[in-house]
């Protein structure tokens, strides 16, 4: 008797619990949403998509355009426990990077054991905030963009003209000199002089730049292990941390060797200006950001993204211009008509220089960042009436962007012709956002594009590059914080 009554009354509690249970999910499923959740795949316990993403057998960028196909411009996924969010078109990206709580940094583990997120690309919330006005305020009244630093590169460039004229006949790598070109003009932006390309100090940190970026691309995917901190006997590991320690160390002396030079007021570069704003700030007691810390984790990313991004630009348009010899050669005949044999390119030529313009964005197209820097999301917001929680990371799929066969025709294919109308003038579409959108847009843009065109147009107009006899061009990329061609060689005849 008692035994029934007990069982009764469970069975009345699991029905009014199956009940209550039964209301609530119809009340959650009927309720009016307000805000709709990301679309993506469903993820395992503990590892998210990584299975998923691993047996795709692609590299990131493409693996990721693949789930932009079957979920839509807007989707997520998981790698581990962290949310990830790409946008994939532009009218979207834009969307989201004028946001301001889209334009944090997010503190992957493995960077914070090397690089603690003060410097002006890392930063974020007030801090990056006041590092960017102040560094894109000096940049521009050092020069950065204007004729007054035209002369500098014209410089380097050419430097990088004489020891490619060493070369002779003989086919070699242009990656380590076009690397000391590019990374001559942070130089100069940085310490206000430049190195000889011999100088032990110079190829030491080129060399030391280089390591840290190749081996980020292999850390990328432990970068999310929230323990990764404790992982350092990981060779992976191990080799990122040692490969930026000697980055930085290189760094440290430089600017040490700098600062003996230094006079407060009499400022020679980017360097000398900081330290004048912290010397101000100090007398003034004013609360900021501005210190000996994030002064080195400035230059510091300063150096490293500007070099590398340049440098492989530059290597993929050597390279499509020995893979095709009649669009080089029609660059050459354009300068030959506008410039002449007499003298270099000039920044102010490049409005009369329409198809070399079209020839560079063509390459910026094919050769950009495939996933470019992620953001993070600082609190709750939408895009595309989809709900971005905080702490999400946004992916911004450039690749994709400027290779969508809806916005360019054809996107597989290198024609630079894309970029001029019936006219034969340039014409630069609206997506076509190489150096990105919105609150951290590419910092050196105006420095890249100048950089861009006349180390470019100087080397077309002094040589015509070939291939060795005998051997393939490749269009094989290698994936790391950048999207870069495999080693390749070539021969440069100098032009009469």
């Amino acid at each position: 008797m008692e035994w029934n009554e007990t069982l009764n009354q469970v069975n009345i509690r699991t029905c009014l619990l199956g009940l209550l249970i039964f209301i609530l999910l119809f009340w959650f499923l009927r309720r009016p949403k307000k805000f709709k959740c990301t679309p993506g795949p469903w993820g395992w316990p503990l590892l998210g998509n990584i299975p998923q993403l691993a047996m795709m057998k692609l590299p990131s960028y493409e693996a990721i355009t693949e789930m932009g196909h079957r979920y839509g411009p807007v989707f997520s996924f998981k790698v581990f426990n962290q949310l990830f969010v790409v946008l994939q078109d532009f009218d979207h990206t834009k969307e989201a990077l004028d946001q301001h709580q889209l334009s944090g940094r997010p503190e992957f583990e493995i960077s914070q054991l090397t690089n603690p997120g003060k410097g002006v690309l890392s930063a974020y919330g007030s801090p990056w905030i006041e590092l960017r006005k102040f560094s894109s305020t000096k940049l521009r009244s050092l020069g950065m963009g204007k004729n007054t630093f035209e002369q500098q590169i014209a410089s380097e460039a050419a430097y990088l003209l004489q020891e490619i004229r060493k070369k002779g006949a003989q086919s070699f790598d242009p990656k380590k000199i076009l690397g000391n070109a590019v990374a001559n003009v942070i130089c100069f932006l940085v310490f206000g002089s430049r190195f000889e390309y011999n100088d032990v100090r110079f190829t030491g940190l080129i060399k030391a730049i280089g390591n840290s970026i190749e081996n980020s691309g292999i850390a990328g995917v432990v970068q999310f292990l929230p323990i990764v901190s404790k992982l350092t006997f990981l060779p992976v590991v191990k080799k990122h941390i040692e490969n930026d320690k000697a980055f930085q160390r290189m760094l440290r002396n430089l600017l040490r060797d700098h600062a003996e030079g230094y006079q407060f007021g009499v400022a020679r570069d980017y360097t000398d200006a900081f330290r004048d704003a912290i010397e101000v700030k100090a007398q003034k007691g004013e609360q900021t950001a501005l210190n000996s810390t994030s002064l080195f984790y400035s230059v510091s990313e300063l150096f490293a993204a500007g070099t590398e991004t340049m440098t492989t630009t530059f290597r993929w348009a050597l390279l499509y211009m020995i893979a095709y010899p009649d669009i080089q050669s029609r660059v050459q005949q354009e300068m030959d008509r506008v410039v002449g044999r007499n003298r270099l390119p000039r920044w102010l030529d490049k409005p009369s220089l329409p198809y070399t313009e079209a020839v560079l964005c063509e390459i910026q197209r094919v050769a950009i960042v495939p996933l470019g820097l992620p953001h993070k999301c600082l609190q709750d917001t939408t895009v595309a009436g989809y709900h971005i929680p905080e702490g999400a990371i946004i992916l911004i799929n450039m690749w994709h962007i400027l290779h969508d066969p809806n916005e360019w025709t054809n996107p597989m294919a290198f024609r630079p012709d894309r970029f001029l109308d019936s006219d034969g003038k340039f014409v630069r579409p609206e997506k076509f956002i190489p150096f990105g959108l919105g609150r951290r847009v590419c910092l050196g843009k105006h420095l890249a594009k100048m950089e861009l065109f006349i180390i470019f147009s100087s080397l077309l107009h002094q040589f015509t590059f070939k291939t060795p006899e005998g051997a393939d061009v490749s269009f094989k990329s290698h994936e790391g914080l950048t999207h870069s061609p495999q080693p390749f060689e070539v021969i440069a005849i100098p032009r009469e």
